[in-house]
């Protein structure tokens, strides 16, 4: 029962992270945008839900490890029926706290609520700092890449 819990949430957990890869991912990358430094790990999944969610998708991709953008179009696919911001755009986010942190990697666990509902919903995503400044990383890198092998433990020990 445990694995087919933690199977379930594993799979939640990728939904989430995936589709705000795939938002970030749409951007180009325009000289004129600017990241705000100095953000703390929840200030980076902050500022990024509130981006995605005002639909300034190149903005939002600042706050994604590069090494994650690279599969955001098939991400972008794989969590949304029709590509669009409509799943954000229908969420509040209620609250984020930071789970876990060992390091330069760092677990912030979202809790959002579906608009016009009771549907909550509590989605860890895993950061890395590079250079003093957090970034979020796709979930699929996470367990893909061995570089990332601390932020793995730090999910898997997550308790929702």
């Amino acid at each position: 029962m445990k694995t087919m819990h933690t199977k379930a949430r594993a799979l939640a957990v990728c939904a989430l992270v995936l589709f705000m890869f795939a938002l970030a991912g749409c951007g180009g990358g325009s000289s004129n945008l600017k990241r705000e430094s100095g953000l703390s790990a929840t200030g980076v999944v902050d500022t990024f839900y509130s981006l995605a969610k005002a639909n300034k998708i190149d903005e939002a991709g600042l706050y994604v490890s590069s090494s994650s953008k690279s599969s955001a179009q098939a991400v972008k696919q794989f969590i949304s029926d029709n590509g669009d911001l409509s799943q954000i755009k229908k969420s509040n986010l209620l609250s984020i706290k930071q789970a876990a942190a060992q390091g330069n990697y760092a677990v912030v666990v979202a809790t959002l609520q579906e608009q016009g509902t009771l549907r909550i919903t509590v989605k860890p995503v895993g950061l890395e700092k590079v250079n003093g400044e957090w970034y979020i990383v796709d979930f699929n890198q996470i367990y893909q890449n061995a570089k990332y092998q601390v932020l793995q433990q730090l999910l898997e020990n997550v308790n929702l």
